[in-house]
């Protein structure tokens, strides 16, 4: 039974909102795309400060499979979303 696709309707502004819609199955993604989802989570420097043609070799995917990511999560561009993942990384470099 092929799975059902849902993309996020806004943009999560914050980390834990996203792993939280991505928990709550708010938002699924196919295969390749879920690749990205699970990388970038357990890495969020990826986004935060690869380029997306290395984010993407990082994820063994495509650039467009990136890109496809971002617009699951409500996003436009890579560049927009990278503002959760960078704020993630302050608030752990904060807590410790």
């Amino acid at each position: 039974m092929p799975q059902h696709i849902r993309n996020l309707s806004s943009p999560p502004t914050s980390f834990e909102e996203l792993k939280r819609a991505i928990a709550c199955r708010d938002v699924t993604f196919p295969l390749r795309v879920e690749n990205v989802a699970k990388r970038v989570l357990a890495k969020p420097e990826l986004i935060a400060f690869a380029s997306t043609t290395a984010i993407a070799s990082d994820c063994g995917v495509s650039v467009n499979a990136v890109k496809r990511f971002v617009a699951h999560i409500g996003f436009h561009e890579v560049a927009e979303a990278r503002t959760i993942f960078r704020n993630e990384l302050r608030r752990r470099c904060l807590c410790c």
